[in-house]
């Protein structure tokens, strides 16, 4: 069945584990209830796991270095032009000239006010239209507070929150209009700061006291590591001052996190149903990278293959689907776009590359990914991974 529309639920350094390892103390029933009527694709990874580089290579199809977002971008500049160049057009943009209404909510992550510029209006809560990437939520929290570790909100309404209730509002008018739309929602969380609703919070308040996390060694004491993973490059990646109970805190709010916007995504979900969509729209849950979580010792990311920040969660439910499946093929997340779209009407705008691409025309045994730069710094690394084996290069090593 061809769809319609398409509706993508993105989030931001959300890990693998927490949908598909078997026991994980990640509460995710909204998640795992999608999941049972989705294809959900077990070897997903992201292109590079860091923002700005993964989403571009997200929205153009395009590698990092083939269309200049090499490092992330805060609305100025670190790499090369601080956003996206136009001369790369999104599939949104392809998308809105095909005749499609194109709404995105939340992060962007590719040059403040971009969207904008590039003729998507609909951009509500977005740093691609007015809204600061950096925005700061108007919230109360309880005592300790080590941001952005972790942060317990007592009072407030997180950004999220109004992200994805802006989202289900889209959800209604866009399914009024006769014409086709591809829909956005796309969520900062569960990204540090680690500022969680104190419900979401205590669902983890069970956590053994000497809980430490998995594959956790002191930072930067492993040997035999690539010269790049050896210093901090940002200042929470330094984490050698981190207790034991900070770490069961961390982690405790990452797991929090998670449940807090399952939560929203089960609203979303109820939306896309009530509304009579679910026969007419291709519909993904996905998010652009992981999180390291002290695995290594590392907190958020670097310049590293490990699995914990590349593997990604993808959940697609085709138009009209009612049973789940898993899909063993190794995909990637640049072609997530050309398989989306090739699921509906909108796929006369991918080239015969592009639609080629996509995940059920192709049965791949490995991917490659890669990683560029960093506030400035630049690392090159490349990779390539099987089912067994992983091989990082790195041409700029000096006999690492």
């Amino acid at each position: 069945m061809t769809a319609k529309n398409l509706i993508l639920f993105i989030t931001d350094q959300w890990r693998w584990d927490t949908i598909n390892q078997p026991g994980h103390p990640a509460k995710l029933p909204n998640l795992q209830a999608f999941r049972k009527e989705s294809t959900n694709h077990v070897n997903a990874f992201t292109s590079v796991p860091l923002c700005t580089p993964a989403r571009g290579s997200l929205f153009t199809g395009k590698w990092p270095h083939q269309n200049g977002t090499m490092d992330n971008v805060q609305g100025s500049s670190y790499y090369p032009h601080g956003k996206l160049h136009p001369s790369h057009r999104t599939y949104m943009e392809r998308l809105q000239d095909a005749g499609y209404n194109v709404s995105f909510v939340g992060k962007w992550h590719l040059g403040a006010g971009t969207l904008h510029e590039r003729g998507i209006q609909d951009a509500p809560l977005s740093d691609g239209g007015d809204e600061p990437l950096m925005t700061a939520d108007d919230l109360t929290f309880a005592p300790p507070r080590k941001t952005p570790f972790y942060g317990t909100i007592t009072e407030g309404e997180h950004l999220d929150e109004k992200r994805v209730h802006i989202g289900m509002e889209r959800l209604e008018s866009l399914s009024k209009s006769d014409k086709p739309f591809c829909l956005i929602v796309s969520l900062p969380g569960p990204h540090f700061p680690h500022h969680v609703p104190k419900d979401w919070v205590d669902l983890y308040k069970d956590l053994p006291d000497d809980y430490m996390p998995d594959n956790y060694l002191p930072q930067f004491t492993e040997q035999g590591k690539p010269e790049a993973q050896g210093a901090p490059y940002w200042p929470c990646q330094d984490t050698r001052a981190l207790t034991q109970d900070d770490w069961r805190r961390t982690a405790q709010h990452y797991w929090g996190f998670c449940s807090f916007i399952d939560d929203l995504f089960g609203q979303f979900r109820r939306r896309v149903h009530d509304l009579g969509l679910d026969d007419n729209s291709v519909f993904a849950f996905t998010a652009d990278h992981g999180e390291m979580l002290g695995a290594h010792g590392w907190f958020d990311k670097g310049p590293f293959f490990y699995d914990e920040v590349m593997r990604i969660p993808m959940l697609i439910r085709s138009p009209g689907q009612s049973s789940g499946c898993d899909s063993e093929g190794f995909v990637s997340f640049r072609d997530l776009f050309p398989t989306l779209v090739s699921a509906t009407e909108g796929a006369a705008i991918l080239s015969e590359d592009e639609a080629a691409r996509a995940y059920d025309r192709t049965d791949q045994d490995h991917i490659t990914y890669c990683y560029d730069a960093y506030q400035g710094r630049q690392f090159k690394f490349r990779g390539i991974r099987d089912a067994r084996y992983k091989y990082a290069w790195r041409p700029h090593a000096n006999a690492e």
